[in-house]
């Protein structure tokens, strides 16, 4: 639990920030859709690139890890966009992002650090992978769905909206890139690393700090709604790490070491992006920013019980 309290104390903190500087009247009623655009265009596909490249991505390979945890992903954010459509009557496009915070996690900001240190020297294959299914299929599959979800038109159509939405935008991009250059061996010239250090590392902290400005400005219109909000904690604390773990041990009947890996990444709280693709796609982000903040404020309990249970 001290554990995972010190590596999300700057999500806080960072949150709080933003809060604090939208009631200090610092950033008007755009800022959200700015920082935002920002976040997504720029500094996140900077980051991922360079990530990318430096992961040994052919050495480190599970396959059989990978398969479960994308079909888990595939599966479960299936299950929210029918729970949303069917019981909820959420627009497709809405649907989808709900869908997506079931099993997005905050895996660049918390589950990197906390790979780390609970899985040692080894941490670097399921984080290799962990990234894969994160940013190369979770995220673009999501962008893709409601670009594909947006308007009418024949299947053709639909499934054209769809492909282009999950390969041709600026996470699948870069992540073809640097999985490109670590399959070749190429380094990133020293100075653009820099830049690219540089640029990335402001991805995460200025994700949530839109979150806080956003909280702020919704809370003080009385537009944070609670509603719905708790299925989605209990969809991404409970139900996905459980899933997981079924699969991985019970199922596959995988090394423990993979298992415990597995069950980490699943238990993760929902992830700042999904707020970013929410807010700039516009599928109704205000519950998604509630979601977010008291999943990573429950994860301090859920998760050293998961980390726990599976350990023994």
């Amino acid at each position: 639990m001290l554990q995972f309290l010190a590596t999300s104390t700057p999500f806080f903190a960072v949150i709080g920030l933003g809060a604090l500087s939208a009631w200090r009247g610092l950033f008007g009623s755009d800022a959200v859709r700015v920082l935002n655009t920002y976040a997504f265009m720029v500094a996140t596909p900077a980051m991922v690139l360079r990530v990318m490249s430096r992961q040994p991505i052919a050495e480190l390979w599970n396959g059989v890890f990978f398969a479960a945890l994308a079909l888990l992903g595939i599966v479960g954010m299936g299950l929210g966009i029918l729970v949303a459509r069917r019981f909820f009557g959420m627009p497709f496009p809405n649907a989808v992002s709900r869908g997506q915070s079931l099993v997005g996690g905050n895996f660049a900001f918390l589950g990197i650090p906390l790979m780390l240190a609970f899985l040692g020297d080894g941490a670097a294959a399921p984080i290799a992978i962990g990234l894969i299914c994160d940013t190369a299929l979770v995220v673009p599959l999501a962008i893709g769905l409601i670009e594909a979800g947006r308007g009418k038109g024949s299947p053709w159509r639909i499934a054209a909206r769809l492909v282009r939405g999950t390969i041709v935008n600026p996470f699948m991009l870069s992540i073809m890139g640097g999985v490109a250059l670590s399959l070749s061996g190429l380094s990133i010239p020293e100075p653009i690393d820099r830049f690219l250090v540089f640029l990335g590392g402001s991805a995460a902290p200025v994700g949530i700090f839109a979150l806080g400005v956003a909280a702020w400005q919704w809370s003080r219109e009385g537009r944070l709604p609670l509603k719905g909000v708790l299925p989605l904690v209990l969809g991404k604390l409970v139900l996905h790490p459980l899933l997981t773990w079924f699969v991985l041990a019970i199922v596959l009947r995988l090394d423990p070491f993979w298992v415990k890996a597995g069950v980490l990444y699943a238990t993760l709280p929902i992830a700042a992006n999904v707020f970013v693709i929410s807010e700039r796609f516009e599928t109704d982000s205000r519950p998604l920013a509630a979601a977010i903040v008291i999943s990573t404020t429950a994860a301090a309990l859920t998760f050293p019980i998961a980390i726990w249970l599976v350990s023994g």
